[in-house]
């Protein structure tokens, strides 16, 4: 074996002779110089997000970069190679991390002694631990595997030049020299030097005895920063390397500093905000709301608007950050990001578009993340699929496609400042999830603001509290229109600096509804009577079969009126289609229109009704529901125009098994309450009236804190690496039709139009056990034809979307 392998390489191309990108004396290289290029451009302003002290910094950095020399040492072993050369398949008794941490830990190597002579022992297990998992694939579950002894080639040449080097950069003694080759076996009786499992145990014996050494807060939030970090550099040395092949059409550092040294100015937060008042027949001199301004002028490091819907939250959060560009522009040296994150794609789409789509500034300083990639796909440098598919994979080949996808639209981010993305995107980071890791750079020279957080389920939340407690100097910005005081009182406890600012008062306590129970026969009579006179109607039923059930009824009542249905069953470019179609419907003067909903209505709809039918619901939904109805009605309007308008709660059906469902009989108990409490005060309401009855039935009860530290498992794995998850259990899983399928595959599609295509054709359906049994494409399980119908018509536009079939 002439070179030792970190990559694989095009053997046709290149034959015996590997390029440089593919050798692991190369990659060790590029992966140390990319932690060095990081901790110089980010290190500093990472560590003042994470309040660490500066002083720090030097030990930060020398942890960093030997995090990234240790990550690949392992790979100078048989199995590693073979599966990199000859023998993609091979089953390795360990995996690479892996070994590398049991080289530099274990007591009868010489490595541990020789990195203990200057680094401190709770650098050294740092540096490890983050090497180890640089795949996210360390804990105390792993194990080896049954396979047949490996060598590891310590004596090799190439092992020797990366130990050489390493000493050298971190200003080491001289490595051990009397290195001789290491045989790991299975078992005793299999002839090894050591023994696979009894080793690998004693290792994670060992780290979870050191587990004390971490448990101030400071300690841990280190330890998951090199963690983070060096996958980060792991990740940029596959991909510049592969695109550069030689050493000397490349470099790590002008990649990394050039990519994260690109920043938003304050004349671009004008332009989008310019943008915006054209659309809106506004001059470019208009005078913010107070509320905005107040938003904007808030100086705390964690921001809370709470206002109705209409009142103008998102303008105000661009005001923001335009305020934290301004502030940041010398500390952060030109690079300022904003991350504006929403709950669903469909709502980030909807806010590209206003906002900063056609605002002017340059595009490439644009991202919208489930749809633009930067960096092509084939320009990653692949390890192997063992490298990254995960475990229980059904196909290897497509797991591993899927990760390449992750990191190329997470590095097109360090060189695009405004993302417009969902709360996952960020939040991910919490669970270990890998787009949110490989995006962690561009993430601390930004700004984040998080809308529609009282949308977050439970697991959501949690991450959004120790986020923002680990992150305490990181500009945020949280925006609804409600909260549960339990939840507020949870934020307040992490972060005592929250600055909370409500809507503007003239438009809170501006009268628009009258909220009332209604039968069957009431909501018919005033659909009817709506219709008539023209008038937009919003039904929101709470689950998409009672949904396309009532619009095949308004469909065949009212012939005159333009009826539309919208929910998550349909394919992502047939609802961007209808969202547009809905959205026209409703600003037609004059002309009657309906719009059947289920809770994509509560977000993702910049729409004002005349009259809203809603199912009952939990209470912040119930008023994100209201917040489309009479939502043109400003205080502007003059007084003889001003009309309040019908909102009819209706009870759920009572011979439907579960009909609470998809929320619990506790939420819909708590909304009957409050609807009784609005009705009492026989009189219209306002969007004040809504949250100030909502904070007498708001759940008190104390969020598990706790609980979420445990569950953000970036900070609290310590030396265990694993992804956790970032929402709780859904009901919906998104799906590609068998059909669908079929013709992408005819179009011979690869890369960024092939993954644009599957994006755009995924399609919701409720979970059930035998989706997990379906084949993969392009990250989404395949829907057979005899297990999920599609009704939709390409050139009417018509249909009610994915069902599925009944056996």
């Amino acid at each position: 074996m002439e070179r030792l392998l970190a990559k694989s390489y095009d053997r046709q191309k290149y034959g015996d002779e590997p390029p440089d990108y593919s050798l692991l004396t190369q990659h060790s290289r590029d992966v140390a110089e990319a932690c060095e290029s990081l901790v110089q451009i980010i290190g500093r302003v990472t560590l003042a997000n994470a309040d660490l002290a500066e002083d720090i910094f030097e030990r930060f950095r020398v942890e960093l970069k030997a995090t990234g020399w240790i990550q690949d040492l392992g790979k100078a072993n048989s199995h590693f190679q073979a599966m990199v050369s000859v023998a993609p398949h091979i089953v390795q008794l360990l995996r690479h991390e892996t070994i590398s941490g049991l080289l530099m830990l274990s007591e009868e190597q010489p490595f541990r002694a020789w990195l203990s002579e200057k680094l401190a022992a709770t650098t050294l297990l740092t540096s490890v631990w983050g090497a180890m998992g640089h795949h996210r694939k360390f804990d105390k579950q792993t194990k080896p595997n049954t396979a047949s002894p490996l060598t590891v080639h310590l004596a090799h040449e190439d092992f020797k030049t990366i130990l050489r080097e390493m000493a050298q950069d971190l200003r080491l003694s001289e490595p051990p020299t009397d290195l001789r080759e290491l045989v790991i076996s299975q078992t005793p009786t299999d002839g090894g030097d050591i023994t696979a499992r009894e080793s690998l145990r004693d290792l994670q014996d060992e780290f979870e005895d050191c587990e004390e050494f971490f448990a101030d807060e400071d300690e841990r939030k280190r330890l998951a920063l090199i963690k983070g970090l060096g996958i980060c550099a792991d990740v940029a040395a596959s991909a510049i390397a592969a695109r550069g092949q030689s050493a000397q059409r490349y470099s790590l550092r002008d990649f990394v500093t050039g990519s994260l040294r690109v920043g938003l100015t304050p004349n671009d937060f004008r332009q989008i905000i310019g943008h915006w008042a054209a659309n809106r027949s506004l001059p470019p001199t208009f005078k913010p709301h107070q509320f905005q301004e107040d938003v904007a002028a808030s100086a705390s490091r964690l921001t809370f608007a709470q206002a109705g819907c209409g009142s103008g939250k998102s303008l105000a959060a661009y005001l923001w950050a335009a305020k934290w560009c301004e502030r940041l522009g010398q500390e952060r040296k030109g690079n300022f990001r904003l991350f504006f994150c929403l709950p669903t794609t469909g709502t980030t789409t909807e806010h590209f578009k206003d906002y900063a789509l056609e605002s002017g500034i340059d595009a490439s300083l644009m991202s919208l993340t489930h749809s633009r990639s930067g960096v092509d796909l084939r320009a990653i440098a692949e390890t192997a699929i063992q490298e990254e598919a995960t475990e229980t994979a059904k196909n290897l080949a497509q797991d591993a496609l899927n990760a390449e996808r992750d990191k190329i639209e997470s590095l097109a981010l360090w060189s695009t400042p405004l993302v417009v993305t969902t709360s996952d995107t960020v939040l991910g980071l919490m669970a270990n999830a890998r787009r949110s890791i490989y995006s962690l750079p561009a993430l601390m020279c930004g700004a984040v603001v998080f809308d529609e957080i009282h949308a977050f389920d439970d697991q959501m939340f949690g991450h959004l509290l120790v986020f923002l407690k680990y992150f305490p100097k990181l500009p945020v910005l949280l925006m609804t229109a409600s909260l549960p005081e339990g939840r507020l009182a949870a934020l307040r406890k992490v972060r005592p600096d929250l600055n909370p600012i409500s809507g503007p008062p003239d438009f809170e306590k501006l009268e628009r509804y009258v909220a009332r129970g209604a039968t069957d026969e009431e909501v018919w009579r005033e659909v009817e009577q709506c219709v008539e006179k023209g008038g937009k109607i919003l039904w929101v039923r709470n689950r998409v079969d009672w949904a396309n059930e009532t619009y095949a009824v308004c469909r065949s009542k009212f012939a005159r009126a333009e009826v539309n249905v919208y929910h998550s069953r349909l394919r992502y470019k047939d609802r961007s289609i209808r969202h547009r179609r809905v959205i026209d419907n409703f600003k037609r003067e004059g002309e009657a229109a309906i719009l059947v909903a289920t809770q994509v209505a509560e977000m993702s709809l910049d729409l004002s009704a005349d009259l809203l039918v809603t199912d009952i619901a939990p209470i912040p939904a119930l008023i994100q529901r209201m917040g489309r109805l009479n939502r043109r009605l400003t205080p502007a309007t003059p007084a003889r125009e001003r009309q309040t308008k019908p909102a009819l709660i209706c009870p759920l059906p009572r011979n439907e098994p579960n009909a609470e469902k998809p929320y619990d009989k506790e939420e819909i108990e708590t909304a009957q309450k409050w609807l009784r409490a609005l009705i009492e005060k026989d009189k219209a309401v306002s969007q004040r009236d809504l949250s100030e009855t909502f904070a007498r039935f708001s759940d008190e009860k104390e969020f598990d804190l706790a609980r979420a530290e445990e569950r953000a498992c970036f900070f609290s794995g310590l030396w265990r690496t694993r992804p956790g998850l970032t929402r709780g259990e859904g009901h919906t899983v998104s799906v590609l039709l068998q059909a669908d399928k079929e013709a992408l595959e005819s179009k011979n599609l690869t890369g960024k139009e092939l993954r644009d295509e599957i994006r755009s054709h995924e399609v919701a359906i409720p979970i059930r056990d035998e989706v997990l049994k379906w084949d993969k494409f392009g990250g989404l399980r395949v829907a057979p034809r005899d297990a999920v119908s599609y009704d939709y018509d390409e050139k009417t536009h018509e249909g009610t979307g994915a069902t599925w079939r009944r056996k």
